[in-house]
């Protein structure tokens, strides 16, 4: 399909559309990824993501997708044969579940029902009942897209702390517009994203990683197979080459982390509490409409995450309703993933579709095209 000319409202679960002052700065000059201009640009950035994640914690920008950035965290915390602890409630967890058997680690998942959350007592219950479970890792996702969960991950890292389990934070939905706490949460690490609630641009990937996760990747150095990803071959470059600027060991992304420091800056400007608050309202409202319009919401809804919501859809319906909506009102949602393919849509208020005016332009473009389809709702 060619491009045109054509504004989309993308919204859906990512990317977001950028403000104006993030896509003017991929039109600055470029500065590369090495020497003193760029350690003042990398380092500012750093900064910024620190005051987000709410941490002192080191931060790194990996250049690659969030999934990369959660292999990273495999792939240095969890060893072969060793037993990690997975919460389960859609199919991005389900994803990491994966990545462990594929390091040869043994996950053992903490199920819950589609549209509804891990909780706490589901935690202890399965760490309690495992032998040895201090040091071992656990892995949520904060904001789980494929169904419109948020899991309640501050109750849950409390837990982890409790039980000394290592804790692994999925945050790539819900980074910038869900309140994530990394210090007082105590989060060993935690896994951010420039392009869904921030607002910047895809390709540098923001991690914030705790002076105990550098210890276990020490201590596995041996046992780590791969290079790029091995946070061993990352704190040489930070220790060695940071002093001159290249505290990475590839070549970085240039123009996007320098977007991405513009949409931090926005984003601090607003003020996280804030902006929050506001993708919070956005999603009250889109999920509230959604009901007026007769769909039902899939999640419980003391589960809801303010950054996605999911209604269920005939699925004689579900492709017409979205191409129309392109189509005819250049909005753009989202269908659904894996199990719950065809029989939902996925709306994303994040960033600068997390306002009042996007949800309502949404709704009632959407009660326009469901007129079509008297009997759409799932």
């Amino acid at each position: 399909m060619p491009m045109t000319p054509e504004r989309i409202l993308l919204m859906i679960p990512g990317p977001s559309e950028p403000e104006p002052e993030v896509f003017a700065a991929l039109a600055f000059p470029i500065v590369p990824h090495y020497g003193e201009r760029w350690k003042i640009v990398y380092n500012d950035t750093v900064s910024k993501l620190q005051k987000v994640f709410r941490t002192r914690n080191e931060v790194i920008l990996l250049p690659s997708p969030g999934q990369t950035a959660v292999e990273m965290a495999v792939a240095n915390l969890v060893t072969k044969d060793e037993e990690a602890f997975v919460c389960s409630n859609g199919l991005f967890s389900e994803m990491i579940g994966e990545m462990v058997k594929y390091y040869g680690g043994k996950p053992k998942m903490i199920n819950a029902e589609y549209g509804k959350a891990v909780t706490a007592e589901d935690v202890k219950s399965a760490v309690q009942s495992s032998k040895d479970a201090s040091g071992k890792c656990l892995f949520v996702v904060h904001s789980e897209t494929s169904t419109g969960v948020a899991n309640p991950v501050r109750d849950i890292m409390k837990i982890c702390r409790e039980e000394g389990v290592i804790s692994i934070l999925d945050s790539i939905s819900s980074f910038g517009g869900m309140d994530v706490r990394v210090d007082d949460w105590n989060v060993d690490f935690c896994i951010g994203y420039p392009s869904k609630c921030i607002g910047g641009f895809f390709g540098a990937t923001p991690l914030a990683i705790s002076k105990r996760c550098w210890e276990i990747a020490e201590k596995n150095k041996e046992r780590i197979q791969a290079r790029f990803l091995n946070l061993n071959v990352w704190r040489y470059y930070i220790d060695e080459w940071g002093g001159w600027g290249h505290p990475h060991p590839s070549t970085m992304p240039e123009s996007t982390v320098v977007a991405l420091n513009t949409a931090l800056e926005l984003v601090l400007r607003e003020g996280l509490d804030k902006r929050y608050s506001r993708h919070q309202k956005a999603a009250n409202m889109m999920r509230d409409g959604l009901e007026r319009l007769g769909l039902e919401v899939f999640p419980d809804k003391q589960w809801a995450s303010d950054t996605v919501s999911v209604a269920r859809v005939d699925p004689k319906y579900d492709e017409r309703i979205r191409a129309e909506l392109l189509e005819n009102y250049h909005i753009m949602i989202a269908g659904g993933l894996g199990k719950l393919k065809g029989k939902v849509i996925r709306i994303g208020h994040m960033g600068t579709s997390a306002t009042l005016q996007a949800t309502s332009l949404t709704l009632a473009a959407l009660e326009s095209v469901l007129k079509n389809y008297p009997e759409s709702a799932g």
